[in-house]
């Protein structure tokens, strides 16, 4: 009964977060499931033979190579069709799944570190477990559909976690189960990218297992283990790299270091934090900006410092064992190598990062007296167990997810572009316009505005003349070109800026299909989808424009260049160059398609015209920088 009394902590642990969980069995799909799943045909269309498929391509459009992560939702669909209660049921299993991996990789370094203690270890592994389980972070990636990859790519880190504590040896390391680990690795990086972090946790683990081996004993050899899973990770990540370029660009400012410092903050922050969970978080908006900065910060300095010791020979703790691998597991969310999520924090982010940091909690807890220490973690308990339970009621609809956020942040620009969208979908132009009032950003606010009032008149123009929806499209644009100066570093910003240019791009198209003989309205419709990579209905529209008389003079030159640039961004080099030459042949000529056409004479192997187009187009940029 001594034995098995840990493990009725777990399990009272676990069916607490059930039951929190099936309250939102049956929710719809939201956001990012359509690409995922609903609208995927391209994934729901693959036969068993062609499951190999996915090791070689991305079965979604936003091109996240996530092999296993899609072979999971392939299942779920041939099985259960688009059913999201099935769906959720699936996350619901993993995550239960994770919670034995849990208590048997604290049980393991619990009697590693604190061997004088070992008979703590089982109450202390289910400590951990138990609020593990109740972890309110852990809502967003299970309740979510599309957190499948991280509550995934967290079993199969856990799982690599297991196997590497468990290859120990008195003399060395398994070689079964080291191998067993880098599977289990590149199990977990194909179920999320970001599962590279592990691999320091595995090498740090196994250089520690090396140094523990008596000196006459200790090969060098076993060091290529921690070296192969760095070099596994390595690689993996470069392959995502290359597959997904990162379309945002460097800054290298003061402000985007203490960007990564307050993400790292805001993240220790709701590791531990009983507070209400959020879609969004306004990390730089936050008046509390200061204090994150300084948190994330002494997570960095306390990492650092431990890390010293363990270079200098010292035994490293339990306690900094757990902030070392807290951090490195954080560093792919920091925002190291921008990106643009919708919220710089997102609690599916920690899915396998409150592991550490409830480790180090349980283990500081456990030099206090039973008394406190037992009240200490059933008022943690408690208090996260609550939030769990209250956090999936907000999933029932896209809508009300999002107005929690509202009410959380009033006048925070990313929900309320969200539920502006909502808004403009369903034709409550007014009710869109008083949700963009609210918004205290300026400049967003002046976007949302010209976006609805662009929409709105695309929306209406059936008949007559598209003068006023185009000039309204026209002023959405201008207002896109006035920034604030944090969307240098602000990538939520930017990520919103995207997505304007989107619902721009969208708006124009629809408007060019409504009125195909207006031949400036299809000029800038191909101009616009042009911004957006759309390259097919560039042409199309751009044709148009070009085959009519009544496009002004003046704008041929740009719409031939254009047309060039799709036809170059397609592959179709060879085709690209008559369009260019045409751009250069209008008045006025379009100069800049002799920097295009270098480069389409130097994929079609033609050396000396690509030279003499080159220095045309160094000519041009000195001309325009001079006129600048």
């Amino acid at each position: 009964m001594r034995q098995l009394a840990p493990l009725a902590l777990v399990l009272a642990g676990a069916l607490v977060a059930v039951a929190a969980y099936l309250q939102a069995l049956g929710y719809p799909f939201h956001s990012d499931d359509g690409v995922y799943i609903t609208g995927n045909a391209k994934l729901s269309g693959l036969h068993l033979s062609e499951l190999w498929r996915l090791l070689t391509e991305p079965y979604n459009t936003f091109s996240e190579f996530l092999p296993l992560r899609d072979l999971s939702y392939w299942f779920d669909i041939t099985l259960f069709g688009l059913n999201p209660a099935a769906f959720r049921a699936h996350n619901i299993i993993l995550y239960l799944l994770c919670l034995p991996l849990v208590y048997a990789n604290t049980l393991g370094l619990w009697r590693y570190f604190r061997p004088a203690d070992a008979a703590s270890a089982p109450w202390a592994a289910a400590a951990v477990t138990a609020l593990f389980a109740l972890q309110p972070s852990h809502v967003e990636a299970v309740v979510w559909i599309s957190g499948r990859k991280d509550v995934l790519s967290t079993l199969f880190s856990l799982l690599a976690l297991w196997f590497a504590i468990s290859a120990k040896r008195e003399h060395g390391l398994s070689a079964q189960y080291a191998a067993a680990t880098l599977a289990a690795l590149l199990a977990a990086m194909l179920s999320k990218a970001s599962a590279f972090a592990v691999a320091p946790v595995i090498a740090m683990l196994w250089v520690m297992f090396w140094r523990d081996i008596p000196t006459p004993n200790r090969r060098r050899s076993l060091l290529l283990w921690p070296l192969a899973s760095m070099l596994l990770a390595a690689c993996i990540a470069l392959i995502f790299a290359i597959i997904i370029p990162t379309r945002i660009p460097f800054y290298f400012g003061v402000e985007a270091v203490t960007r990564s410092l307050a993400v790292l903050g805001w993240l220790a922050r709701l590791a531990v934090s009983p507070e209400s969970r959020h879609f969004f978080y306004p990390v730089l908006e936050d008046p509390y900006l200061p204090v994150m900065v300084v948190l994330g910060a002494a997570v960095l300095s306390a990492a650092a410092a431990v890390s010293v010791a363990v270079i200098l020979r010292k035994r490293l703790s339990l306690e900094g064992f757990a902030i070392v691998a807290f951090l490195l597991l954080c560093t792919p969310s920091i925002q190291l190598i921008p990106y643009q999520p919708p919220s710089l924090v997102s609690d599916r982010w920690l899915a396998l990062a409150v592991w550490p940091v409830i480790l180090l909690i349980v283990a500081l807890a456990w030099r206090l007296r039973p008394a406190p220490r037992t009240a200490l973690l059933l008022v943690l308990a408690l208090s996260w167990g609550f939030q769990t339970m209250e956090r999936p009621r907000d999933w029932r609809s896209e809508e009300a997810l999002i107005d929690t956020d509202i009410r959380a942040y009033p006048g925070h620009y990313q929900p309320a572009y969200q539920k502006i969208w909502i808004q403009l979908g369903r034709g409550l132009y007014s009710d869109a316009m008083e949700t963009a009032n609210t918004i205290t950003v300026p400049e967003f606010r002046n976007i949302m505005i010209a976006m609805i009032q662009a929409v709105h008149a695309v929306n209406t123009a059936t008949t007559g003349k598209p003068d006023e929806a185009l000039a309204l499209l026209q002023n959405f644009e201008s207002s896109l070109n006035h920034l604030p100066v944090q969307s240098k570093w602000n990538t939520p910003m930017r990520q919103v800026m995207i997505g304007c240019q989107n619902i721009l791009s969208m708006k124009g198209a629809r408007l060019a299909k409504q009125f195909p003989e207006d031949a400036l309205v299809q000029y800038r419709a191909g101009l616009w989808r042009l911004q957006v990579r759309n390259y097919q209905d560039t042409y199309t529209f751009l044709l148009a424009a070009i085959e009519s008389h009544r496009l002004p003079e003046r704008l041929r030159g740009k719409a031939y260049k254009g047309i060039g640039i799709a036809m170059l961004k397609s592959g179709l080099a060879a085709e690209a160059e008559a369009p260019l030459r045409a751009a250069l042949e209008q008045s006025p000529p379009d100069m800049e398609a002799y920097c295009l056409l270098s480069e389409v004479y130097k994929q079609t192997g033609r050396v000396d015209e690509a030279a003499r187009a080159e220095a045309e187009c160094h000519s041009y940029v000195s001309s325009e920088t001079a006129a600048q």
